[in-house]
């Protein structure tokens, strides 16, 4: 199955990806520079998808 990350917007394999939880939401993520930014920021990277 595949995810979308939703800092750099690149499709991956669900199997492969970092993962962080956010609202009880589960978000996915290429690598750890994405997942950072995203936990900086998770209001402006949540919106987007």
């Amino acid at each position: 199955m595949s995810v979308i990350d939703p800092v750099c917007g690149i499709e991956l394999d669900k199997e492969l990806a970092t993962t962080f939880e956010h609202n009880n939401r589960l978000f996915y993520f290429c690598c750890e520079g994405c997942k950072k930014l995203f936990e900086k920021k998770p209001k402006k990277y949540s919106k987007i998808w």
